[in-house]
């Protein structure tokens, strides 16, 4: 059963998505969740607090996510780039909202302490996933990580989430990391 903040902060990241992070407000957001003014601010007291579990919030499904993706690959049914592109797919389409809030909150200059310290959290579970995966280290997991959401934010500008062009962006790039050529 999802917990009310889950409900809240799930709901915080959608209004994020569609109306922006000038839209997100504790009462778009008892709206959008369908419930009584005041319940964002019950459990999020400030903008700041309720800007910061939005992107605790993204962690924790990051990572449960990533765990997902771990067993993906370790189950070998698929090859390592369909489950990569299948990955950033799933976040262009699927997951949509919660990659483009993480980017737009990302991208606050004002991002509260808290919220930064979350995000940075968040990057650094990803970067160990690639570290882990792929066997490099921690530079290359860097630029791999920078690459790939570059490809992601520059489907999102142009609206298209095309699977070909994933697929051939991620082919080619993969095939680029010498520890990661055998893999694809």
């Amino acid at each position: 059963m999802i917990s009310r903040r889950d409900v809240v902060t799930d709901s915080a990241i959608a209004v994020v998505a569609e109306q922006g992070v000038r839209g997100l407000t504790h009462r778009a957001v008892d709206a959008l969740a369908e419930l009584p003014v005041g319940s964002t601010s019950n459990v999020y007291r400030t903008r700041d607090a309720l800007i910061t579990g939005i992107m605790e919030r993204i962690g924790e499904l990051n990572s449960q996510q990533l765990e997902r993706l771990t067993d993906t690959f370790r189950a070998d049914t698929k090859p390592d780039l369909e489950i990569a592109v299948d990955f950033c797919m799933n976040w262009l389409t699927t997951d949509r909202n919660r990659f483009y809030t993480m980017i737009m909150l990302s991208l606050d200059p004002a991002l509260p302490d808290e919220a930064l310290t979350a995000k940075q959290k968040n990057m650094a579970k990803f970067e160990e996933f690639v570290i882990r995966l792929a066997d490099v280290d921690a530079e290359v997991a860097h630029t791999m990580n920078s690459s790939v959401i570059g490809m992601m934010v520059t489907e999102l500008i142009a609206g298209t989430a095309d699977r070909a062009h994933v697929e051939t962006f991620m082919d080619q790039f993969l095939t680029s990391i010498p520890n990661t050529a055998n893999q694809a």
